[in-house]
């Protein structure tokens, strides 16, 4: 994901700084001397109380497996307009039957794959950690990276809270064209160094940008308190608390045999480290995206602050709206003819794409993720079409 120079710059100038600073790439120009209030695209409205309610009540009901022949001709259908190696899904329905199904194309040459890789759909169990560790009064939204990484540009005034909502103003690595040309494995000390080399976009809290280098942050700080490896934190943190069996955070250079690797090889899969390292199944994701509206991984409280305020996602996904981990898709912005919102997280690196949402007026829960080339959202409505509207 990437935002164009012109969206940078109007980012800088709505944050109070000189855009011809950035054009000409003199970090000395840009100087912040704090915090600075939002300035950018006005945000999206707060999802109401009803909402929120309701899609904790889906996520409440108890599962069941369930056979349903119209989403296995949905999916079907799916596969054959794309160019996929494997696909896979699951729907869990407001009554609580869960079907899931995966696919093959005539390009996989691999074993039939139990996993998938979810690229930064792992946004949002990193997210969950981190505000799990809030809830214990182990860490405050308003801490500061300082605390943890004094060296990153404006570590004295970014805040927990900007890197989970992607208002730090860091730059994102994988924007790096050098950091791009590498092939394989790249550690977080890489990742951090190449994003420390380059100025920032602008003032933290000033504007959104979405940044991988926020989250790689976020791994560390997670360790920091932790005091073990990202991939332990999360495993005892979310994977063992909810029973998910297949699902694996993924250890630096791990290789599942199980998973369906991306079509590219130019990168390893493990190299995003806290900003996307989960292979799962696409019911496991569901089972989580299902605990985390109910608020069974934090409380209450914390899950609506996650959507109070709403960034939109400026020339990243024009219908979508960012949270602190969670995104807010409303599709009639890319489709005038839709009605529906959903409540999740979209992830993708060159090769596969991965979703996973909450759909208000189906009242059910969806996960979707390919390797190859095709839509993870495009297949996910088709398969939410089959199912009665309910709100």
């Amino acid at each position: 994901m990437s935002l164009d120079r012109r969206t940078v710059l109007a980012a800088v100038a709505s944050a109070g700084l000189p855009a011809q600073a950035l054009a000409a790439r003199k970090p000395a120009k840009l100087r912040c001397k704090g915090h600075v209030a939002y300035a950018g695209a006005p945000l999206r409205a707060p999802l109401a109380d009803w909402q929120l309610e309701a899609a904790a009540k889906a996520g409440s009901v108890r599962l069941a497996p369930a056979i349903d022949d119209g989403l296995e001709e949905k999916l079907s259908a799916a596969a054959g307009k794309m160019k996929i190696q494997a696909l896979t899904a699951a729907v869990a329905r407001p009554d609580g039957g869960i079907w899931t199904q995966t696919l093959t194309g005539p390009l996989h040459d691999a074993p039939f794959p139990q996993r998938f890789f979810w690229a930064s759909v792992g946004k949002a169990y990193t997210a969950t950690a981190i505000l799990q560790m809030v809830e214990e009064g182990k860490l405050s939204l308003d801490d500061k990276l300082s605390r943890w990484a004094p060296d990153m540009p404006n570590a004295a005034f970014i805040t927990v809270e900007d890197l989970l909502g992607h208002t730090s103003g860091l730059y994102s690595f994988q924007e790096d064209p050098g950091l791009h040309a590498e092939r394989g494995y790249k550690p977080p000390e890489r990742l951090l160094a190449v994003a420390a080399a380059r100025p920032p976009l602008f003032c933290p809290g000033g504007a959104w940008s979405y940044s991988n280098t926020g989250y790689v942050l976020l791994g560390r700080i997670i360790e920091a308190v932790d005091g073990k490896p990202y991939d332990r934190a999360l495993t005892g943190r979310i994977i063992e608390r909810l029973d998910l069996r297949e699902t694996t955070i993924l250890a630096p250079r791990e290789t599942p045999r199980d998973m369906a690797y991306p079509a590219s090889e130019d990168d390893d899969v493990t190299t995003p480290y806290a900003a996307g390292a989960v292979s799962a199944s696409s019911a496991d994701v569901v089972r989580f995206w299902r605990a985390l509206m109910a608020s069974r991984l934090h409380g209450v409280e914390l899950t609506r602050r996650r959507f109070a305020r709403l960034y939109p996602m400026v020339n990243v996904s024009p219908a979508s709206s960012y949270g602190l981990g969670v995104m807010v898709s409303d599709l009639k912005l890319a489709d005038p003819s839709a009605t529906d919102t959903w409540l999740g997280h979209a992830g993708g690196m060159p090769g596969a794409r991965a979703m996973v949402a909450y759909a208000l007026e189906k009242q059910a829960f969806v996960a979707v993720a390919l390797t190859g080339e095709g839509s993870p959202e495009a297949t996910a409505n088709l398969l939410l079409s089959s199912l009665p509207k309910k709100a």
